[in-house]
């Protein structure tokens, strides 16, 4: 399947409430200010079906996915960036979302971008892959003889078990190939450490977090327990004369 044939399929799940492989997030009247990490062809926000006064972004570094959600919705702004770097200004986000995106990124890294855009009472919204779903791609892997998919499965297996249980990750063997499984117990510990709180977990074949920036993060970011920018404003939302606010420049 190419790329487009798979991002289309994907949006045609989004749209339908009655397929069971739908998983999407639950937006309200507040989250006027959304950004989607991985987005692929803004898939997600467009079968979001999001009103014109909510001001909708997609990062993704995949510049052909970009392209075609150019082509499906131009109202959503899309930006060819990635997850551990995004640039965008601190504490203008209302919901930050990622849909099976993070397990191909540095996740801590990438959690760290998501909670410095979101202001403080933003929500975070993730799905993630569990163990089972890489240790069965790896047992299908062995089965057809794909070796190369095999040892990147496997890679995937020991980074995501160095996560668990260090809380760091092992370079991918090839620069942007990143991929690893995350579990319940260290994503919570990471989400706290990052300033979230009443965070809730949905298994399902991924599994769902759900977690909301408590104001308290910026003192914690200032007696240094994050690593972005102390210049960054954190808790207030970025003025409304800019023309494009969401961005680092606008600051």
């Amino acid at each position: 399947m190419d790329i487009g044939a798979y991002h289309v399929l994907e949006l045609q799940i989004a749209s339908d409430p009655v397929d069971r492989r739908r998983c999407m997030p639950a937006i309200r009247s507040e989250h006027r200010r959304i950004l989607d990490v991985g987005c692929g062809a803004g898939q997600t926000l467009i079968a979001s079906r999001l009103g014109a006064d909510v001001t909708a972004v997609g990062i993704d570094c995949d510049e052909r996915a970009l392209s075609l959600g150019r082509q499906l919705n131009p109202g959503i702004r899309l930006i060819r960036a990635r997850g551990e770097s995004l640039p965008l200004a601190s504490g203008f986000f209302d919901l930050a979302i990622s849909r099976v995106a993070l397990p191909y990124m540095r996740t801590d890294a990438a959690l760290a971008e998501m909670a410095r855009v979101l202001r403080a009472g933003g929500d975070l919204w993730i799905v993630l892959h569990p163990f089972s779903m890489v240790w069965d791609e790896l047992k299908a892997s062995l089965a057809r003889r794909r070796w190369r998919t095999a040892l990147h499965r496997a890679y995937a297996l020991a980074n995501g078990a160095a996560l668990h249980l260090t809380g760091r990750q092992i370079p991918a063997p090839v620069r942007g190939k990143d991929r690893s499984f995350q579990t319940e117990a260290r994503i919570v510990r990471m989400l706290q450490s990052l300033g979230f709180d009443n965070i809730r977990v949905e298994r399902r074949r991924f599994f769902v977090v759900t977690a909301t920036k408590r104001a308290a993060c910026c003192n914690r970011a200032r007696a240094g327990h994050f690593s972005w920018p102390a210049r960054h404003s954190r808790c207030r939302r970025p003025p409304p004369c800019s023309t494009r606010p969401w961005t680092k420049r606008a600051w």
